[in-house]
């Protein structure tokens, strides 16, 4: 899913699970993954409630950026948290990583 860069600068809808990342002792963030790539949550109002989501499957609607560093951003305006079913293993996200 290569969304970058003619999606930056308009609201985009991505779909995929809320993951915690751990790459600093001191911060606590998530990411939203989608099939093979991930995307850091930018902490605003809704990204703060993203947190309380971790490993379930999102509809999550923002904006997409880059960094210099070429981390994949999103500037959440708004999500949708999926029913799962038990049924699927793949909802919960066996098998994703």
């Amino acid at each position: 899913m290569g969304k970058l860069p003619e999606q930056m600068n308009k609201e985009t809808t991505i779909i995929g699970f809320v993951r915690e990342i751990n790459d600093h002792p001191k911060s606590y963030r998530v990411g939203i993954a989608d099939g093979d790539q991930i995307y850091d949550v930018k902490l605003n109002e809704e990204g703060k409630n993203l947190q309380y989501e971790v490993g379930n499957k999102v509809e999550a609607t923002g904006f997409l950026s880059k960094t210099k560093d070429g981390v994949r951003q999103i500037t959440v305006t708004g999500y949708e948290v999926y029913e799962m079913s038990e049924d699927d293993p793949e909802e919960f996200g066996y098998g994703l990583e």
